[in-house]
């Protein structure tokens, strides 16, 4: 698949990616619930599992925070964007080619990418409070505890749906924000759909601010108790809507809101193989 250059589209088209995404959802409810629900699932598993043992120390308990949050959201976004897509072009995929090792691979692959990127910013954010921890001491104001317990939530939901917000500013900071797309649609190598994308954002700087302000809204949103059970009623699809929104802006930025005609392999269609591009 031949990727063109992205181009350079209004805010105003960007407003309406987000009617095109939610309406994308509708034509396969069934679908993208099954695929919401993957990752609250897959963080219950994750913390029975880490329950089996101690937290150690606090570095460990970030890495087992972002296992237990960021793992399944890393998974979900690439899936629901690659299914968008697969919605949209009316050739949504059976179970045994889901479950594919062509499709798989480049699932993973992207799913790795995401959560590499978020343990990143784990470790950032615990990095920087050690380093402010000092001051608090010095202000002589009692520092929270919990040190062991950084990044666990009472609600899976809610520490969801900061996880979400994490990998929203990571992608204004990072200008990667077309990655997921690029590389499901064409598996180009990460530094290549990582230039493309840098481009993209570069081309369309509108982009920066809502990624930001979105990205810090999920992340405030669970600790504020007057809104919690908004956060809780939002956590459960808008990973699925975020990664159909990214299937849309990539469409249009790179597309120019044109799908390419589908290429089929008879010969991969029998034997059960599956590709997002």
């Amino acid at each position: 698949m031949k990727h063109s250059g992205p181009r350079t589209v209004s805010p105003r088209e960007g407003l309406d990616w987000l009617r095109q995404a939610f309406l994308l959802l509708l034509r396969r409810p069934g679908l993208f619930i099954a695929t919401a629900l993957l990752a609250p699932l897959g963080s219950t598993v994750f913390l029975n599992l880490f329950e089996l043992g101690p937290l150690a120390s606090g570095w460990f308990s970030v890495v087992a925070a972002a296992a237990c949050y960021g793992l399944p959201v890393s998974i979900v976004v690439p899936l629901a964007c690659a299914l968008a897509r697969a919605v949209n072009r009316e050739r949504v995929p059976s179970t045994r080619q889901l479950l594919s090792f062509s499709a798989l691979r480049v699932l993973g692959r992207t799913g790795l990418f995401i959560f590499a990127l978020l343990l990143q910013a784990y470790l950032t954010a615990y990095l920087l409070k050690d380093i402010i921890r000092p001051a608090t001491f010095a202000s002589g104001v009692a520092p929270v505890s919990g040190a062991a317990s950084f990044g666990m939530f009472d609600s899976v939901l809610g520490a969801q749906l900061g996880t979400l917000g994490g990998l929203l500013l990571v992608f204004q900071l990072l200008f990667c924000t077309f990655v997921i797309p690029l590389h499901l649609f064409s598996e180009r190598p990460f530094y290549y759909c990582w230039r493309l994308s840098f481009l993209a954002m570069q081309l369309n700087p509108w982009l920066w601010p809502p990624l930001g302000l979105a990205g810090l809204l999920l992340i405030l949103l669970p600790s504020v108790p007057l809104l919690d059970s908004v956060a809780q009623v939002l956590a459960l699809p808008l990973p699925v809507y975020v990664g159909a929104l990214l299937y849309i802006a990539w469409l249009e930025i790179f597309r120019g809101g044109e799908e390419e005609p589908i290429a089929l392999d008879s010969q991969a269609e029998e034997e059960g193989d599956y590709s997002f591009s």
